[in-house]
């Protein structure tokens, strides 16, 4: 059996870390408070099952939960990846960080603000908000 996707990376200017997680029906990024494990911030990347209608089956988890219907693109729904195809970009500061699989961007946390911006979102929600190419540019340009 594999083992659950986990993967973590550190800026040493802003003394954060950047961690990627399998959730079980959803993979997330979470980015911590300087020297600490707390997530100030994360970002749904994508799911690893259909898309729900709603998560009335998943109230009693204490995982993150997949993005609804709704809230997302077709190319929602992919494969766990792999540790190794996963890559991070960090803003100069380290304040923000974005997450590509491969050559693909799939999302980004932006500094100050508490849910992140994914290309598998089309919709502003609770699972944050569609791809900012401007605000992308801005910090990692």
């Amino acid at each position: 059996m594999n083992e659950p996707l986990f993967l973590t990376e550190y800026h040493a200017t802003s003394h954060r870390n950047v961690v990627v997680v399998d959730e079980g029906s959803s993979v997330w990024c979470y980015l911590t408070e300087p020297n600490g494990d707390n997530p100030i911030a994360d970002c749904w990347l994508l799911n690893t099952i259909e898309a729900p209608e709603n998560l009335d089956d998943f109230g009693s988890s204490e995982s993150a939960p997949p993005a609804t219907r709704r809230y997302v693109s077709d190319a929602a729904k992919r494969a766990l990846p792999s540790e190794e195809s996963i890559k991070f970009l960090w803003s100069k500061d380290g304040e923000s960080v974005a997450v590509y699989i491969g050559q693909e961007l799939l999302g980004f946390i932006a500094h100050n603000i508490p849910r992140g911006f994914s290309t598998n979102l089309r919709e502003e929600g609770p699972f944050g908000s569609p791809l900012d190419r401007e605000l992308f540019s801005m910090l990692f340009m």
